[in-house]
């Protein structure tokens, strides 16, 4: 959810909808192949060397000359069976523009506690070529959402495809084809017996003819291209969001007779007549919604999808915005994803992430990963996650040639809004942007927190089975070192991470995975040798091939798509001499994201603080982000007598002397030392006053933060120590100044 950047209305009017979705190949194999020590995914038919790929060809080049949608439709299910060849990434030709297209995809199906078997609800096709033409590609994502939401992305998939196919414009003019394609698969979609009263999809499609792009989108998943500027990398998106976020949507649907308001209003606890929302930025998990006038549905966060019979009603149109790009060097990879992948991340970071690996299958694997970390920080839960990551490779300077549509000039660089005939949709400037990513934490991830830190009941690590060797403790660390998966976990979370890892021995002939089965584990090699087995169905039958060999010698590690979600496996492992594998299982991965051990611990340390316990766990959360920690030797000086003490000390670890004049303690904001009288035996007299020694868990230094300047006052390491250190800089940017009189 987000506020967008491509913008055409395609459509006869604003309160009838449309969609935007692409095509048919069932490429829905989640867990595809995500880099070298992921279980590799196979096809039968996948590369160029393939049985009968001249003849696939053959057929191709005959088929162009007649144009026949018939048989480009055909083909559509001939490919829908196919999967990415064992590297992981596959490369088509564009003939006229002399440039080769690499791409790979991976999806995930979102982890629900209260619905663990809920089905991936996210589709998505890519076809190349596309129908008859070689010069064709397509590829699109599909969000389903409600009850049968996974049928209608799977619906809209195949007949958006087809719809483009059979319209007699398509070759002459594809935006108009486009367009048309939309409303006709929102009107079938209607028409099916499936239920689409409370159910629909969202959709994002990206056809490449030549080198011309053309990008439709209903909904608020994204395409974004990225751009060379010099000597860096910026993205630019190629579909804005429609949501209430954007002042033009939310205008339109309550034309349309839209109620606009979010969770909170509806429940009372906020105003309804006040909008309270700005930006998606700090929605904190609660945006605005739409509404029946006098009834608690549908509450979509979209203002436009394909299906959503009931929302159409208030303004849910299907018709997609549509923009077109000539493509140039200047442009050398895109990317499309569902909302799952842009909910935290920004169009910017995805671009980052996949410029920093060379093959798009490792690219989606770590937009995947980072997605599902952020998920699990900020939200109880994940989202379903797809993404498609394609390479422009070879692409040249050359002479444009006459656009598909008449009212496209592709001699521009610059992606161009197409506004249809019809259509009322305002239009907006390319200057316009998608909203910041949400970075603030869920009500319900407050609450689990606030459960957690009143009620004790964090997750609890395994206790290890096997004390392990420090040798073994540096292999697996070299294995993980810079694994997309593991590469944001905290210093701590990287010390629990390797206590959760299970010894498991293994002996020659042992299957460690099977193909078809689930699993439940990530494993690292620590000894041994094992081979990569998947049965491939050919002429002959099936037939078993060795795709890949692991060894410890090698860093190798496999199943990382296990921890995330259970999902048939697309090959076995199968131990070739006896060996050794270390062991993650996807609860403990789970625990360590969601327990978030340093955060939780200086929360309840945070509220411990006397100025602080009346702040909100968000704004406590958002401190402790802010901690730095700092260690000190046994003597060092921790703050130097008449220095202003820069901020609040926790002590983590350690005992901290803390020397003061006794006048000190007639200032009313210094709570951590007026605590403490002459009568208490840790209370000594001192040259310059009084002396305190505090321990693990104490505070001092608080009245910093109101910006009280005490300077009669020092504090000696006793011992080796380890502070967190608040900063009033710091803490005045994440909560605001507080007033004195806060902390009466």
């Amino acid at each position: 959810m987000g506020c967008v950047y491509s913008r055409s209305c395609i459509g006869q009017n604003s309160c009838t909808r449309q969609a935007s979705k692409s095509r048919e190949n069932s490429f829905k194999q989640p867990g595809k192949n995500v880099r070298a020590s992921e279980i590799p995914v196979f096809s039968p038919s996948s590369s160029d060397d393939e049985p009968g790929a001249d003849r696939i060809a053959e057929q191709l080049d005959q088929s162009a000359c007649s144009r026949d949608p018939d048989v480009g439709i055909r083909r559509l299910s001939r490919l829908s069976a196919q999967f990415l060849p064992a590297d992981g990434s596959r490369t088509v030709k564009v003939p006229s523009g002399n440039y080769d297209l690499r791409y790979s995809f991976l999806t995930q199906r979102g982890y629900y506690p209260d619905a663990p078997d809920k089905a991936n609800q996210d589709s998505f096709c890519i076809h190349t070529p596309f129908g008859t033409e070689p010069d064709d590609h397509f590829f699109g994502v599909f969000d389903g959402h409600g009850e049968f939401g996974a049928q209608c992305s799977q619906f809209v998939k195949h007949k958006l495809c087809e719809n483009l196919l059979r319209n007699s414009r398509f070759y002459s003019d594809a935006v108009e084809a486009c367009h048309a394609a939309f409303s006709t698969t929102n009107a079938q979609l209607h028409a099916d017996s499936l239920d689409d009263s409370m159910s629909g999809t969202t959709a994002i499609t990206v056809l490449v003819r030549g080198r011309t792009m053309y990008v439709a989108n209903a909904g608020d998943s994204r395409a974004v291209i990225a751009k060379k500027q010099g000597n860096d990398i910026v993205a630019v998106d190629l579909s804005i969001d429609q949501t209430p976020f954007r002042s033009d949507e939310l205008e339109r649907v309550k034309l349309c007779g839209a109620r606009v308001l979010t969770l909170d209003q509806i429940e009372g606890l906020k105003n309804p007549d006040v909008q309270c929302w700005g930006d998606e930025e700090g929605d904190d998990g609660d945006p605005p919604r739409l509404w029946v006038p006098n009834g608690m549905y549908p509450g979509t966060a979209f203002t436009r999808s394909i299906g959503d019979s009931i929302a159409e009603t208030i303004g849910v149109v299907a018709n997609p915005e549509i923009v077109v790009l000539e493509l140039s060097p200047d442009y050398p990879f895109f990317v499309i994803a569902s909302d799952g992948v842009f909910e935290f991340l920004s169009s910017q970071m995805v671009i980052e992430m996949v410029a920093k690996y060379k093959d798009p299958r490792d690219a989606c694997a770590a937009i995947v990963a980072e997605s599902y970390r952020l998920w699990l920080q900020y939200e109880t839960r994940t989202d379903d996650i797809t993404v498609i990551v394609v390479h422009i490779d070879g692409l040249t300077e050359a002479v444009v040639s006459k656009s598909a549509s008449p009212q496209i000039d592709v001699k521009s660089s610059v992606p161009q809004v197409v506004e249809v005939t019809g259509s009322e949709s305002p239009s907006i400037s390319w200057n316009s942007r998608n909203h910041r990513v949400r970075h603030d934490l869920s009500k319900a991830r407050l609450r689990a927190i606030e459960s957690s830190l009143e009620n004790g009941n964090l997750w609890v690590p395994p206790s290890p089975a096997n004390r392990k060797t420090w040798e073994e403790e540096a292999h697996i660390q070299r294995a993980l070192h810079d694994h997309f998966l593991f590469r944001k976990l905290t210093n701590s979370q990287c010390h629990v991470l390797l206590d959760c890892m299970q010894r498991v021995e293994v002996q020659a002939g042992d299957i460690v995975v099977k193909q078809g089965g689930e699993g439940d584990c990530f494993f690292v090699v620590g000894s041994g040798e094992f081979e990569v087995l998947a049965t491939e169905e050919e002429r002959d039958g099936e037939v078993p091939r060795v795709l890949h060999r692991y060894t410890a010698e090698k860093l190798s590690s496999f199943g990382e798509l296990a921890l995330m979600y259970n999902k048939p496996l697309q090959a076995s492992v199968r131990c070739v001499t006896s060996g050794t594998l270390w062991a993650l299982k996807r609860e403990d991965f789970r625990g360590i994201l969601m327990s978030e051990f340093s955060n939780l611990s200086s929360l309840k340390l945070l509220r411990s603080v006397d100025l602080l316990s009346r702040l909100t766990i968000l704004q406590l959360s958002q401190i402790a982000d802010s901690l730095s920690e700092v260690s000190f030797s046994d003597g060092q000086e921790i703050v130097r007598w008449n220095d202003h003490t820069s901020g609040l000390y926790i002590i983590r670890s350690g005992r901290v002397r803390i020397n003061f004049d006794e006048g000190v303690l007639k200032n009313p904001n210094v709570h951590s030392l007026a605590s403490y009288n002459e009568s208490q035996n840790d209370v000594q007299q001192h040259d310059q006053g009084l002396s305190i020694d505090k321990s693990e868990g104490a505070y001092f230094g608080e009245w910093a933060l109101l910006g009280e300047e005490i300077s009669q006052l020092s504090a000696v390491a006793v011992g080796d120590v380890v502070c967190s250190v608040l900063v009033k800089e710091r803490f005045d940017s994440t909560v605001g100044p507080l007033d004195k009189e806060f902390s009466k």
